[in-house]
């Protein structure tokens, strides 16, 4: 072999640079059943990665390389998104983002490190590795928060498993499968055998519950009630010059989307995130009947609009990014406000205390609000704005609170035509069949979607194309163990890798003494 392959080769060699080539690779799938590949790949080359480390720290900056590099992949648009959301200078912009991906990779070289110490007490790496990475996903907070499970929503009977632990079961699974595989390749004797068997059982296992349940879900979805539902992409664009003109334009192609839906009797209409261009008082109890008017040109309602709300329109008064009901006869009636808020995009930390950011920052931004439902004469619907459908808890919230299905507002207009959309669409899959209930999601400028309580996509628009649809989730009520209990995996996991160190630990010391 010539000298220059055998260099490269063995620079490839390389825990570090390996990590980060995998981590490259996990979320680099163009399509949901590529990612599913991808993520296998990923997954293992940071296996062989940290299988290649000579210390801890070597293991923890592996894991750290790996994590921000498949968060940079996924979320490069985050640099765009704060120049033009934010409006940060450019220099700031990146800088945000860069710590954003080194925040986001932080939960990987505690993985990788944790699995390092369990490792050293003498279980299989592997074993550590699957344990520990579920649990610092899990519980490590995140800004984009998601799990490796979700990969793998192109098998779809394979993330079943997630109505009964979440995404942290499913993943539990899957990194099992991945790091016992590696570690059957690498293990010797006997043990080699035994890391086989868990393989094949953390593949066979999963895909077995997902065959057996799916047919379940669909004869329980058909023999649910439908509520006929019109979607509305309205494909508006960033705002900018004269804001009463854009303001005027929005609401004009809203109403001009919302009348044929109307006429196909539908039971409510939905608009995306802020797209109602008008802010309202939250004091206020009917529908605007001026300009700003959302019942004009023949739409009548009920509509579900999202828009912004504030408490008073005096200097710093509290703003929320909120969705509200508008009935028939033009009365304001529930209202959801959005709880988890994207730092520097919709609100500035620490705003209150510094004053140089004051002065950056003419406020705040967005107050925080409480997860909720409205409800129709069909019953509640959970309402969740923005991305708070990658959050799970936030999903559970409104089920806890009696939704029968759930419908997403969100505005992906920040990303441009990056892959988030996509991602953010199959992430938020992960809530549908974790709380068994249909997840209708409505996005400004796509990509909107609806999502059986299976995790099927049954209907999805394309992005920056104007549209409307109507589309008919089914009204459920059973609540899954999932919904009931929330993860119980991370931390069981946690408890075990504890028990893992100190027993060994304990041992040890007696054997000493």
């Amino acid at each position: 072999m010539p000298e220059h392959w055998k260099s490269l080769l063995s620079g490839l060699r390389s825990p570090l640079l390996l990590g980060a080539l995998a981590g490259a690779v996990l979320l680099s799938g163009v399509d949901e059943t590529w990612l599913a590949v991808s993520a296998w790949v990923g997954t293992f080359g940071l296996c062989e990665a940290l299988h290649g480390c000579r210390s801890r720290w070597g293991v923890a900056a592996t894991g750290l390389i790996f994590g921000t590099l498949a968060n940079v992949v996924a979320l490069f648009a985050l640099g765009p998104l704060l120049v033009g959301y934010a409006q940060l200078s450019e220099p700031v912009a990146w800088l945000v983002a860069a710590c954003t991906w080194l925040a986001q990779g932080v939960p990987y070289a505690l993985a990788a490190w944790l699995a390092e110490a369990v490792a050293s007490r003498g279980w299989p790496r592997w074993l550590a590795l699957a344990g520990s990475l579920t649990c610092a996903l899990a519980l490590c907070p995140q800004v984009f928060p998601w799990h490796l499970g979700a990969s793998q929503l192109g098998v779809l009977p394979y993330v079943q498993l997630a109505e009964l632990g979440g995404e942290s079961l499913v993943g539990l699974c899957f990194v099992s499968a991945v790091a016992a595989l590696h570690g059957s390749l690498r293990a010797p004797g006997k043990a080699r055998w035994g890391a086989l068997g868990i393989a094949m059982l953390a593949i066979a296992g999963p895909l077995a519950y997902g065959f057996a349940r799916l047919p379940a879900v669909e004869r329980e979805r058909a023999m649910a009630p439908k509520l006929r539902l019109g979607v509305v992409q309205a494909n508006a664009p960033i705002p900018s010059g004269d804001a009463e003109a854009y303001a005027r334009r929005s609401l004009t192609a809203l109403l001009s989307l919302t009348r044929p839906l109307e006429s196909k009797g539908v039971d409510l209409t939905v608009w995306g995130e802020t797209a109602y261009p008008y802010p309202l008082l939250r004091s206020t109890t009917h529908a605007p009947d001026d300009e700003r008017a959302p019942q004009a040109a023949g739409v009548q309602g009920p509509l579900l609009m999202g828009l912004e709300t504030y408490s008073t329109f005096m200097d710093h008064g509290a703003k929320y990014n909120s969705a509200w009901l508008v009935r028939r006869d033009g009365r304001m009636a529930g209202r959801v406000d959005k709880a988890r808020l994207i730092p520097f995009g919709e609100y500035v930390p620490f705003w209150h205390l510094l004053t140089p950011l004051q002065s950056f920052f003419h406020s705040p931004g967005f107050a925080p609000g409480a997860p909720g439902t409205v409800r129709l004469p069909q019953g509640r619907l959970g309402v969740l704005i923005c991305y708070e459908d990658l959050f799970a808890a936030a999903a559970r919230e409104p089920v806890r609170q009696g939704a029968r299905m759930l419908i997403n507002l969100t505005n992906d207009v920040w990303f441009g035509t990056s892959r988030v959309s996509f991602l953010h669409d199959l992430l938020a899959r992960m809530r549908a069949i974790e709380q068994r209930r249909d997840l209708v999601r409505v996005v400004n400028t796509g990509r909107s979607s609806f999502i059986a309580a299976s995790g099927r996509e049954l209907i999805h628009g394309q992005p920056f194309e104007q549209a409307s649809f109507v589309v008919e989730p089914v009204l459920l009520d059973a609540r899954t163990p999932y919904s009931r209990l929330g993860d119980l995996t991370a931390p069981g996991c946690a408890l075990l890798l504890l028990i893992a160190l100190v027993r060994r630990r304990r041992v040890r010391l007696g054997s000493a003494s």
